[in-house]
């Protein structure tokens, strides 16, 4: 990871503000949603978007048992 330049400080909420340029770069707005991942040493903050469980990818999506699978690793699914 790289740093982005800012220091941000926790309020007595635990919340933290996201400076302006980088909710512009990533393309954030009131109301959406961001997922908090932990890493060992780290928290990332990533926009929320559906995508498939196994890819990752944002196309073709589909519901299969109640999670997110895109068609080619549904017919992956199938085939196995």
């Amino acid at each position: 990871m790289k740093p982005a330049g800012f220091l941000c400080k926790i309020d007595k909420l635990g919340r933290v503000v996201i400076p302006k340029p980088l909710r512009t770069k990533y393309d954030l707005h009131t109301d959406d949603t961001i997922e908090l991942f932990t890493e060992p040493d780290a928290i990332v903050l990533k926009k929320y978007g559906m995508s498939c469980i196994f890819c990752q990818s944002s196309e073709e999506l589909a519901d299969f048992k109640g999670k997110t699978v895109c068609r080619n690793c549904l017919n992956e699914l199938k085939k196995a």
